[in-house]
């Protein structure tokens, strides 16, 4: 199968403010190429944590489809961020969001598959609190 070029919006970087917090912002429709991208950027920056746990807070903002292909990679490279310190995701919706029930069908099954605790939440905030949290939490405070 020929690549493409990667299809969807999205943004990762480490939150200014929160010690190992991964902030993600991620739309449109979701294509392996643009996964693949997203794998090596995380990657990257768990590597940076060294085993130490981390938390995620996902912003899907309009909302986010991912390719059946794209879904499947994404639980392949997951894993292994499981086994080195991921201690939960929480995600949100900042705006009106398509297809809000087939992005929820979609990453708490990946969620699920891999084992991590997860939580939706109502908006940025309470994302933020319910991660610190889960942060705190496993990091034994």
């Amino acid at each position: 199968m020929p690549d493409y070029a990667p299809h969807g919006n999205y943004e990762i970087w480490l939150d200014r403010d929160h010690d190992r917090m991964v902030r993600i912002a991620a739309s449109g429709f979701v294509n392996i190429e643009m996964l693949r991208v997203h794998n090596a950027r995380t990657n990257e920056i768990v590597e940076g944590f060294r085993g130490q746990p981390y938390v995620m807070v996902c912003d899907f903002n309009g909302g986010m489809v991912m390719t059946p292909d794209a879904e499947d990679a994404w639980i392949r490279s997951a894993v292994s961020r499981v086994a080195r310190g991921w201690a939960g995701v929480t995600y949100y919706f900042s705006g009106e969001a398509e297809f809000k029930t087939l992005v929820r069908a979609q990453v708490t099954t990946v969620f699920e598959a891999i084992g991590v605790p997860w939580q939706e939440a109502e908006d940025e905030k309470m994302a933020m609190a319910w991660a610190l949290d889960r942060l705190g939490k496993a990091s034994g405070l």
